[in-house]
């Protein structure tokens, strides 16, 4: 009996080596997909030319400050605002970077004249820890924009604090609230 199952088990070991022998594995990508820079890029579902943009206002929350235990003790943090040029090939131009109190009032304008970020590169900017001037219910609004199509950037912020043998960290995502116009785009 156990000649007869290791028997059959070499013949189907054989004939599956015989039809990937007779069907080679191709060595080039995918029908739906290009090879760019030896970068493979999906022609299909998400990852297509329309996950592009010339240019967004990003939303992102953040946070001077949370609640501990009650409203009237609170747990300061540092806020690193990261802003990343996610496209590989292509600059793209911050025009600006402000941040909000909870009462939705300026509290500054991080650049005065436009900024222009290289591919793969990112900048920063930091809220420092004992800077309460936000609260709670902070937020910056940064705009981009791009002479050409570009892989939109990864706007996001890390709030964190360390102090007295306590530790908190955690990350806030930009939200997009409008992409610009092709005819924004023109005026440049």
């Amino acid at each position: 009996m156990k000649f007869f199952y290791s028997t059959i088990l070499i013949l189907a070991i054989i004939s599956c080596t015989e039809r990937q022998e007779s069907n080679p594995v191709e060595q080039s990508a995918p029908p739906d997909t290009t090879v760019v820079d030896s970068v493979l890029i999906k022609q299909s579902d998400s990852f297509t030319r329309d996950a592009t943009s010339i240019g967004q206002m990003v939303y992102v929350p953040v946070y001077s400050h949370i609640y501990q235990q009650d409203r009237k003790r609170t747990f300061n943090l540092t806020t690193t605002l990261s802003i990343r040029n996610a496209d590989p090939y292509r600059p793209l131009t911050l025009t600006k970077v402000l941040y909000y109190d909870s009462q939705g009032k300026l509290v500054q304008r991080y650049i005065d004249s436009e900024i222009e970020i290289s591919p793969l590169a990112s900048t920063a900017y930091v809220i420092e820890e004992r800077d309460l001037r936000g609260g709670v219910g902070a937020n910056f609004l940064v705009s981009w924009k791009s002479k050409e199509p570009v892989i939109p950037p990864v706007i996001e912020a890390v709030n964190i604090s360390t102090s007295s043998n306590q530790g908190i960290s955690f990350l806030s995502v930009g939200r997009v609230l409008q992409e610009r116009s092709s005819t924004e785009a023109s005026g440049n």
